[in-house]
């Protein structure tokens, strides 16, 4: 089967992780990158032997048939460079977030849905080994009962090092990925009550949700900006917990208070967690058509992002 041209867009460090994982997949062939820091992409484009650097998208794009592209860039940018893209009608894989606002996520959609053409949203968490184990092991015992996300975001830290701008759409930028959490593990949302308070952010910086889930599971949600703490899932099963903290570190508690670690799979400890499984989920996207679970293409994020907008509003 001949191997799959790609484009990369971005030279940063979440550029690297990827092609890390895209040079291990024979299927992968790479076929150029672009950045906005020309510089930069020749330095990235020698360590990985990718040999043509681009000076624009719209040169990439038109220069050859690509058969998927990686959009890489800063949350700021990924809208723009997004809607850039699509009309190109090539399979697209889009780091998050797809947008700053539920808007520009749907704004989006509605593109590819204009151009027909195929995506992907890059949240790897959901492609986690451990993940995996831990919904195996709530159902071999029965059923979910119970979801808890703790979503903290240590922001008096971030201040120091990220663009005001995603600071002021943080929810949407960074805790889309907890948030996504809850409906990776839970479902369709049947109904939400939900609180937000303001310590120091105008758009609130301390929200707690408790959510029905139409599987008939509850799940809590609490995030605190200021306060120390990081993200954590537990899932409370029939006699059994399964509980990730930090998210790539995880152990399950049976009814005799017997506690097991599960372990992460060889992919997950070579690469970043979930990265090697979700680039196999765009390959498969690419070669069928397809999206699959867990994936996510803009159609499925749009749920995901009008949670984000129902707890922080």
């Amino acid at each position: 089967m001949y191997k799959l041209k790609i484009g990369i867009i971005g030279a940063g460090k979440i550029a690297e992780e990827h092609l890390k994982v895209l040079k291990s997949i024979d299927d992968f062939s790479i076929f150029g990158i672009v950045s906005r820091t020309q510089k930069k992409a020749k330095k990235l484009g020698k360590k990985f032997g990718i040999k043509k650097v681009f000076d624009s998208i719209d040169h990439m794009m038109k220069s050859s048939q690509l058969d998927g592209v990686l959009i890489l860039v800063s949350a700021d940018n990924s809208f723009k460079v997004a809607k850039k893209v699509i009309p190109y009608q090539v399979p697209f894989f889009l780091e998050k977030p797809p947008g700053l606002s539920f808007y520009e996520t749907k704004k989006l959609y509605n593109l590819t849905k204009k151009y027909i053409t195929k995506n992907m949203i890059g949240l790897n968490r959901r492609f986690y080994s451990v993940f995996d184990q831990g919904m195996k092991i709530i159902r071999k015992h029965g059923k979910l009962l119970g979801i808890l996300i703790e979503g903290h975001e240590r922001f008096w830290l971030l201040k120091k090092k990220v663009k005001n701008l995603i600071l002021k759409k943080w929810i949407f930028a960074n805790s889309l990925h907890t948030i996504d959490l809850l409906l990776f593990f839970g479902g369709k949302v049947k109904s939400i009550s939900k609180f937000k308070k303001i310590y120091k952010e105008k758009k609130g910086d301390q929200f707690c949700s408790i959510i029905e889930f139409k599987s008939g599971t509850l799940g809590t949600y609490v995030s605190h900006w200021h306060s120390p703490g990081g993200w954590s899932v537990k899932l409370f099963g029939e006699k059994v917990t399964v509980e990730f903290e930090p998210l790539e570190v995880a152990s399950w508690v049976d009814s005799k208070f017997k506690r097991r670690k599960i372990t992460p799979s060889k992919y997950d400890q070579k690469f970043k967690p979930g990265f090697y499984k979700q680039m196999l989920a765009f390959k498969k996207l690419i070669r069928n058509g397809q999206i699959e679970w867990p994936a996510q293409s803009l159609k499925e994020a749009i749920d995901s992002t009008e949670l984000v907008k129902k707890i922080s509003s």
